[in-house]
């Protein structure tokens, strides 16, 4: 059975527990449920990133045994945030893990978190403080049903790494210093099963054998890649796999004569036929894909220089050129990721609905004043800001990424120059 902490974690926190929570901050409990998904994957990806050596493993288990995070708060989490004496220790406990686990990194994760969900730095850190009790209870249960050792603690937050990743805030797995498992190797692997699905199918046409003889091994190397990267993403050792995948090419490469017929001639006319259709039906769907687009759009009226305008333009035309835009009527107050004025926004998303095919990257940058780690968090925040703005006129979220740049990457030799604070977008297909 394939075990999911984060999943696990997330089905404790029903809306009881939001609603105790939300009443024990007096926060809204939209906040709550925000900041707490947030805030649940960026603990556990820092607990994987302490437990990935041999020491740092050893030191979680430290923190495990002496704290009591067996899993028992779950029995009766209600009373625990109820008010009290209990729920100050709970938090002050939370406090404690979360020092030990992010040190000087904590003031900001808890930036991204109330980013993330519109509340204060204040209530952000409370839900943070009661988060990591949680998450901890959660690894101790487990680490103690199956009496795991420091290697096996280690490997076991590793498998976790996948359902992490993708819930984390944009940012914050590079602030705390979260990585997907090492594929070291595993391009050699494949290079190498790669390596040898080209020197069979070369030996096949100088055979010169019919082409369907000629893709056997070809189609044989292509299910192995593809075996070989689901045994990565699923955890498992492909070690002992690409020896045996020689042999069974060469078989298939000796045998090929034996199962088929030259067939030459019959596929290539058909695959010409299939590729000019193909092409045919391509063309057409980009054109008419155009014309819904402008169609869509002709009621649109865009500022001038701004990013709808620039950005429609230049999906309209052939799209040669510069692929990156920059907004030009975006503000934001000194300091924060709170949008001024939508109207640039809310246009964007009219152009991404229009082009429903096109994904974007949107990029945050600021000038280099100030401190360099804060401006990068800073650049992320506005960046998921303007991608949140999106997503609430109707843009999929899966088509939109986010980076902060902070200050590296200055469009003027003044690098404190207000041009340089600025939200960007890039296509990204």
């Amino acid at each position: 059975m394939v075990i999911n902490l984060l999943d696990m974690l997330i089905d404790q926190i029903d809306d009881t527990v939001i609603s105790q929570a939300g009443s024990f901050l007096g926060v809204e409990n939209s906040g709550v449920k925000s900041a707490m998904g947030a805030a649940l994957p960026s603990i556990l990806g820092s607990l994987i990133a302490s437990g990935s050596s041999s020491q740092g493993s050893k030191g979680l288990i430290d923190m495990i045994t002496k704290g009591g995070h067996d899993g028992s708060v779950f029995d009766n989490l209600g009373s625990v945030l109820g008010g009290g004496d209990s729920a100050s220790n709970f938090l002050n406990s939370g406090s404690d893990i979360l020092k030990s686990l992010m040190g000087n990194k904590l003031d900001s994760v808890v930036d991204i978190i109330s980013s993330v969900s519109g509340l204060n730095k204040g209530s952000s850190s409370s839900i943070m403080n009661m988060a990591a009790p949680l998450v901890m209870g959660m690894v101790g249960k487990y680490f103690k049903s199956k009496a795991l050792d420091a290697m096996g603690l280690s490997n076991f937050l590793d498998s976790q790494s996948r359902y992490v990743a993708d819930a984390m805030p944009a940012g914050m797995a590079n602030l705390i210093g979260f990585s997907m498992p090492d594929s070291s190797g595993l391009g050699d692997k494949v290079e190498a099963a790669a390596s040898i699905a080209r020197n069979t199918v070369a030996e096949a046409t100088n055979e010169g054998g019919g082409l369907l003889k000629k893709l056997l091994p070809l189609l044989l190397i292509l299910g192995v890649l593809g075996y070989l990267g689901w045994n990565y993403l699923s955890g498992s050792n492909v070690s002992n796999t690409v020896s045996s995948v020689g042999d069974k090419m060469s078989e298939t490469s000796k045998s090929a004569d034996d199962m088929v017929s030259d067939a030459d001639s019959i596929v290539r006319d058909k695959v010409g036929d299939a590729t000019s259709t193909a092409g045919e039906m391509a063309s057409d769907a980009a054109d008419a894909i155009a014309a819904k687009a402008k169609e869509a759009l002709a009621g649109v009226t865009f500022a001038t220089g701004s990013v709808g305008e620039k950005f429609s333009n230049f999906l309209a035309s052939d799209r040669k050129g510069e692929s990156t835009f920059s907004f030009s009527n975006l503000t934001f107050p000194s300091g924060s990721a709170a949008i001024q004025d939508m109207a640039e926004v809310n246009n964007l998303a009219k152009v991404l609905d229009a082009y429903s095919n096109i994904k974007i990257e949107v990029g945050g940058h600021t000038d280099s004043s100030g401190d360099a780690a804060k401006n990068m968090v800073l650049s992320q925040a506005r960046a998921d800001a303007v991608k949140a703005q999106l997503v609430t006129q109707g843009v999929a979220e899966k088509r939109i990424t986010t980076k902060g740049y902070g200050s590296t990457a200055p469009t003027t030799d003044n690098v404190a120059d207000a041009a340089n604070r600025r939200v960007e977008i890039k296509i990204m297909n």
